[in-house]
């Protein structure tokens, strides 16, 4: 009790005043659903290695209370315009349903979480919260990623990865090649491919700390580092926090997405303009990018960056009017292919309506519209590299919310007036 009457300390909960209760109490509960959020994965394979096993159902009522848990913060102060784009998306959905003639469960899913966690990151949020919060979960997720790096033999032993996702249908018993390991397939790099960070140092293991898929903590790690570098630049301080803990685990977890990510990231942040509003086109950028690899590149498939955006340009040239609209191919698994899958499950017209509605966002500074274009590069790319990340809520939970704490907010809601100055033409 005394361990979570500290945290309730370092996140401000203490000693509210009457008028401000019902926001303590809601911060309190964003702050633990945070946390089931970012760790709800881990828990669950512990269960399976230990206890009992757990299937997709399992999982599936898990994130289900979660939402639950969203949905009553929200509940208490629904705003209308959270009512219009809910109604409006589930209602497209819906209608694509009919026309499919087959209900989409994960279409759904999916959309849900930017809704909900956006909703509870503007309600109860604000960037001096988000702070406190987002470096708790870097100390949780450091603190597990140690401790399978330096005590892989004990993590294995609480975490049986593999076993936890052969258990939900996610792997083939017979796919395991790496001998002896309960990691997942992407734990360990093959020995022909090797490590690209650090090799002779860490080996071929691949970190994935509470997120089980090394893939997720360097997302999560991009995540945090966009958040470190949408801060001002007198928040020095802050800002290499927040660095420093994204490159230890993109190291601890070999991402390559996520090294590639950071230093765009960093170099946009370098870049003399402030207005970032060219970057709402930067998803057709993409996209042209992937058609004309898929178009002139002659090398074909390979593990490799090149040969990844070769597949999923030559699948999106493939595709017909139907999968761009969501009518056909929503229950192809296309894997590592982002667009298709994002095409084929919401159709262009939703994607077009809610990436519209994220730009339409009046953001409450000018770090804020910093974070919303960084997040728009972590986006764009991801959805070239992999099929479902974005989705994933241990992350994807996180970022939304995160949008929504910089998102401007209604009078009585917003951080007080001090926290807000800034100094003339700092970027």
């Amino acid at each position: 009790m005394a361990y979570l009457a500290n945290i309730s300390d370092f996140l401000g909960f203490t000693a509210p005043r009457q008028s401000q209760l019902a926001m303590v109490s809601g911060k309190k509960l964003v702050f633990w659903i945070l946390i089931a959020a970012l760790m709800y994965q881990a828990l669950l394979c512990a269960v399976h290695t230990n206890v009992h096993s757990i299937s997709m159902s399992g999982v599936a009522l898990a994130e289900l209370c979660i939402y639950l848990a969203c949905f009553a913060v929200l509940v208490r102060h629904l705003r209308l315009e959270f009512i219009a784009l809910a109604a409006l998306t589930v209602a497209y959905l819906l209608l694509l349903a009919i026309l499919r003639n087959q209900l989409d469960p994960k279409g759904f899913r999916d959309v849900l979480i930017p809704i909900l966690f956006y909703g509870i990151g503007r309600q109860i949020g604000d960037v001096k919260y988000a702070d406190r919060v987002l470096k708790v979960a870097v100390l949780v997720v450091l603190a597990f990623g140690f401790f399978e790096l330096l005590a892989l033999d004990a993590f294995s032993r609480v975490f049986n990865i593999f076993s936890y996702y052969v258990s939900q249908g996610s792997l083939q018993a017979s796919s395991h090649w790496a001998k002896d390991s309960v990691l997942g397939l992407n734990g360990t790099r093959p020995e022909g491919i090797g490590r690209t960070i650090l090799p002779s140092l860490l080996g071929n293991h691949r970190v994935s700390s509470v997120f089980l898929e090394p893939v997720s903590l360097g997302n999560f790690a991009v995540i945090i580092a966009a958040w470190g570098l949408a801060k001002r630049r007198t928040e020095i301080r802050e800002m290499a926090f927040f660095l420093i803990a994204a490159l230890v685990m993109i190291a601890l977890a070999d991402s390559r997405y996520g090294m590639i990510t950071l230093s765009l990231l960093a170099v946009l942040r370098l870049l003399p303009w402030h207005r970032h509003a060219w970057m709402i086109g930067l998803p057709l950028g993409a996209v042209a990018l992937l058609l004309s690899i898929g178009t002139f590149y002659t090398g074909g498939y390979g593990d490799n960056v090149v040969g990844r955006l070769y597949v999923s340009g030559v699948t999106l040239l493939d595709m017909n009017v139907g999968m761009i609209f969501g009518l056909d191919g929503f229950n192809t698994a296309y894997g590592d292919m982002g667009y298709p899958t994002l095409l084929t499950r919401w159709g262009a017209l939703l994607c077009i309506f809610l990436w519209c509605a994220f730009w339409m966002v009046r953001m409450e500074d000018e770090r804020g519209d910093r974070f919303r274009a960084f997040t728009t590069l972590y986006m764009s790319l991801i959805l070239c590299v992999s099929g479902t990340s974005l989705f994933a809520l241990k992350t994807a939970g996180i970022l939304w919310f995160l949008v929504g704490c910089f998102a401007g907010r209604p009078a009585g809601l917003a951080e007080p007036a001090e926290t807000k100055k800034e100094m003339p033409n700092v970027r």
